[in-house]
């Protein structure tokens, strides 16, 4: 349920440290005390026990991942699990959507709803086939007319002039970040 906490309301903080969860011992059906971690971040502190009516469940971290079946996997020394299979859907969704980034190529216009529209609607696979797609197609798309499409293959053709530093960061490449892909690419040259 939101609560106002500084001037706010929070009806959302994460948990995605099955470490933590655990520790904390925190249920699905908890009633929990948040702070605001750095005057920002929703943190939830701890689970509130005395209020517990016993229809708590204790979380189970998913084995498989809800979009492929695969099973999921948490490496050594790492906070969560991650799907392994690079030809998930959802991973290449969310690999579109980081690639058409602000941070990233900055495609304006390319946001996760017409990036769902574009998958839904079979113009692309990955991030490859951005580049050739054509506004005729687009355009057909429910809620994109011919000016929001041509909008958005402009966008799609500025985004190479983007430096390579961006083009790296966008790639999603594990382990790199905006500050290891600008010293790749001085690097790289």
């Amino acid at each position: 349920q939101p609560v106002e906490l500084a001037g706010t309301t929070v009806s959302r903080a994460s948990l995605h440290n099955e470490d933590h969860i655990r520790d904390k011992d925190i249920r699905i059906g908890d009633t929990v005390l948040v702070q605001k971690a750095g005057d920002i971040i929703p943190e939830i502190v701890a689970a509130i026990k005395d209020k517990r009516d016993g229809s708590e469940i204790i979380w189970q971290p998913p084995a498989q991942c809800p979009a492929c079946g695969s099973d999921s996997l948490r490496g050594e020394g790492e906070a969560v699990r991650r799907c392994p299979n690079p030809s998930c859907p959802a991973q290449i969704r969310e690999r579109v959507i980081h690639y058409a980034s602000r941070g990233a190529m900055d495609i304006e216009g390319l946001g996760p709803a017409v990036v769902d529209a574009l998958f839904k609607a079979g113009l692309i696979e990955d991030v490859a086939d951005l580049y050739s797609l054509q506004a005729e197609d687009i355009a057909s798309i429910e809620r994109l007319g011919p000016k929001s499409a041509a909008n958005l293959v402009a966008a799609i053709e500025e985004s190479k002039k983007r430096p390579l530093e961006r083009l790296l960061f966008g790639l999603g490449i594990r382990f790199v970040g905006a500050k290891a892909a600008r010293l790749l690419a001085q690097h790289l040259g």
